[in-house]
């Protein structure tokens, strides 16, 4: 990934490629529970971002271990604390990108693909 964004379409190809990849909702876990991203085979994990920024490392270190070479796709509601959190991480070293829109963006997205 050499961009800091992913929009809806690319993120749609590398969920139908399997890719391993993590989702990062960094909303509160108010939000989060309330509900967020759903994939059928990759686990959508909760790190608000206002916690990520108030530490000196973003997640722990036993999370950063597991994380260190996979690509990290963060969002939010609206794209905003998503932008932010990606570029934390890239700059603790790693692999992140926002989703662009958010999740208000991926719920649009997903209510025009056509399911089988």
């Amino acid at each position: 990934m050499d961009k800091n964004t992913i929009n809806c379409q690319e993120l749609q190809k590398l969920l139908e490629e399997n890719k391993d990849l993590i989702l990062l909702d960094v909303r509160d876990e108010e939000k989060f529970l309330a509900g967020t991203f759903q994939a059928n085979h990759v686990k959508t994990l909760n790190r608000p971002y206002l916690i990520m920024k108030e530490t000196q490392e973003p997640v722990d270190e036993p999370t950063a271990q597991s994380w260190k070479d996979k690509p990290i796709i963060t969002f939010c509601t609206s794209g905003n604390k998503a932008g932010k959190a990606a570029t934390l991480l890239r700059e603790h070293g790693f692999h992140a990108v926002s989703l662009e829109g958010g999740l208000t963006a991926w719920k649009a997205f997903e209510s025009g693909v056509e399911k089988d």
